[in-house]
């Protein structure tokens, strides 16, 4: 069996051995860029529906230094590893993986963000392991149960952001409008200047704007090097930047 080096942040180690996903460049960018219309002191309580490893949560974390972040994984496996990460970072004291379906979670709170990278592919053969299975297609969380449940545990002045396979932006954006949920920005991801966007990360709020924001970002240069504005957005993280 290959051992699968922990992935290196500059200010935290995310171990994902173990984990239905990996870490990956879709889920950095989100913990990045969401809530990125707020100051650091601007956040109490952040949530990341199905954590996997951690990353996004552990990002949210270094970029509000206020915040307490809940997380919510229904794989066991991934469930333990965040914690197991979340316990390792120097955000500890802030941060809780709760091992259980997000339909069932309730901390008698609401958050002023709500992140998630979710599972997608709705269609196709699944993997032979349950839980990348799971984190893949869909199988446990499609887009109006995660829609319903972020609308439900979102503040009315807090935000919901998403990354998703831009093919698939118009049916979760249905569903998210049917939930009482509106489209405030969205951020094409370019694999390449010369190629079509394949990655659109979309922030929702629950007050209707009358023109969603939008712009994009290219991530990788023609010799596979980042671009200047990938660099810019991922350096505060990666520890190769």
């Amino acid at each position: 069996m290959n051992y699968l080096k922990p992935f290196e942040m500059k200010e935290f180690s995310v171990a994902h051995d173990q984990c239905a996903m990996r870490v990956n460049t879709d889920g950095c960018l989100l913990g990045a860029i969401a809530g990125e219309h707020l100051g650091p002191l601007d956040v109490q309580h952040a949530l990341d529906i199905g954590t996997g490893s951690g990353v996004i949560a552990m990002q949210l974390a270094q970029r509000f230094p206020k915040a307490y972040v809940d997380a919510v994984e229904i794989h066991g496996p991934s469930a333990k590893q965040a914690t197991a990460n979340f316990k390792d970072s120097p955000f500890a004291n802030r941060m809780v993986c709760y091992h259980e379906p997000i339909q069932e979670f309730e901390l008698n709170l609401l958050y002023d963000i709500i992140v998630s990278n979710p599972p997608y592919f709705e269609d196709g053969p699944t993997k032979m392991d349950a839980g990348v299975a799971a984190a893949r297609h869909a199988l446990t969380l499609d887009f109006k149960s995660l829609v319903h449940n972020a609308a439900r545990l979102l503040k009315t002045s807090g935000c919901f952001w998403v990354i998703l396979p831009c093919d698939q932006s118009d049916r979760f954006l249905d569903e998210a409008l049917d939930e009482g949920l509106y489209l405030n920005s969205i951020i094409h991801v370019h694999p390449k200047e010369n190629r079509s966007a394949n990655r659109c990360i979309y922030s929702l709020t629950k007050q209707e704007v009358s023109e969603p924001q939008r712009r994009k970002i290219t991530l990788y240069e023609s010799n596979q090097c980042y671009t200047s504005e990938a660099r810019e957005v991922l350096s505060p993280f990666y520890a190769s930047l």
